[in-house]
């Protein structure tokens, strides 16, 4: 929340979909600018940045001139063209904003990501959301910060945003978003490669009605969570795939969450895939989605694991 010696008073969202738009809600309640550019986004984008109260600013010039704080809030794959972006931005302008990524990256990822904000003279603070977007539930999300310098991001900390610092070395915040994702969206493409699994091999029956007798609390999150995966499955690819290069660095086995991406993978190539959290049919029941994504077995990617 605002303390009586800000320093921060403009924050930059790049870009306000999904979560970021939340972050832009969040801080706008909160008393701050929030700006953005949507120069190239998509028509949902511009929605939900509508939504959120956000300022359009134009270019990324621009956003970098008027912001104080930029969070970029972006897929993974995403995450070095925008420093890249923003780096070359501050170099054309002589602003140097605090820059933090919230992307969903592995620690290696952030350091590089990183080089190119420090490389332009600017401070580069790793990011890690832990979540669902803020004011969506009672609790605050999570966001991991860690870095040489995050006093800006603990600017914004307040009863939807809680800001977490986990010390000066920058892949901190990263490596623990990292492994709560592991878990998260892991469990749930565990779940879905067994469950499209038994549809295929016809014992579909078999597995629901002793998920249901055994694990009816695991049978509840797999009934509310299963059929919206699709609709985040394309930007789920790349977290996969940066998970397993975190587990990978670490020692640990990279072989799951290769694994992971493959059922995202899938699951985007189905029709469901294309609907959005707004229009996706919620009458859908979970035996139809399975019978889809069984429908467009077997997976296709040429991963080397």
């Amino acid at each position: 929340m605002r303390g009586s010696v800000m320093t921060i008073e403009t924050v930059a969202v790049l870009s306000p979909g999904d979560m970021g738009h939340n972050y832009g809600i969040a801080l706008d309640r909160a008393g701050f600018r929030i700006i953005t550019c949507l120069d190239g986004r998509s028509e949902r984008t511009k929605e939900l940045a509508l939504k959120a109260n956000f300022e359009d600013v134009g270019k990324i010039d621009d956003v970098v001139r008027e912001g104080d704080l930029i969070l970029s809030i972006m897929p993974p794959a995403n995450s070095e063209g925008i420093a890249k972006e923003i780096a070359k931005a501050m170099e054309r302008t002589g602003s140097k904003p605090h820059f933090a990524d919230c992307n969903a990256i592995s620690p290696r990822t952030s350091k590089i990501v990183g080089k190119h904000i420090i490389g332009a003279g600017a401070n580069y603070i790793d990011a890690g959301i832990v979540g669902p977007g803020p004011g969506t539930r009672e609790r605050p999300t999570s966001m991991y910060v860690s870095g040489p310098n995050t006093k800006a991001v603990m600017e914004i900390n307040g009863p939807h945003i809680e800001v977490i610092d986990l010390g000066t070395e920058i892949g901190k915040a990263s490596a623990a978003k990292m492994c709560y994702a592991a878990i998260t969206k892991g469990s749930w493409t565990l779940y879905t490669t067994a469950l499209v699994t038994a549809e295929a091999l016809g014992v579909s029956e078999q597995l629901h009605t002793a998920l249901k007798q055994s694990r009816p609390s695991i049978w509840a999150d797999i009934e509310k969570m299963l059929p919206r995966l699709p609709l985040d499955a394309g930007r789920w690819i790349g977290e996969m795939e940066e998970i397993a290069e975190t587990m990978g660095a670490a020692g640990a086995s990279s072989h799951f969450h290769h694994g992971a991406a493959e059922t995202m993978e899938l699951l985007d190539s189905t029709p469901i895939a294309k609907e959005t959290r707004e229009n996706y049919d919620k009458d859908r029941t979970l035996q139809q989605c399975l019978e889809i994504f069984a429908e467009h077995l077997p997976v296709k990617s040429a991963r080397k694991n």
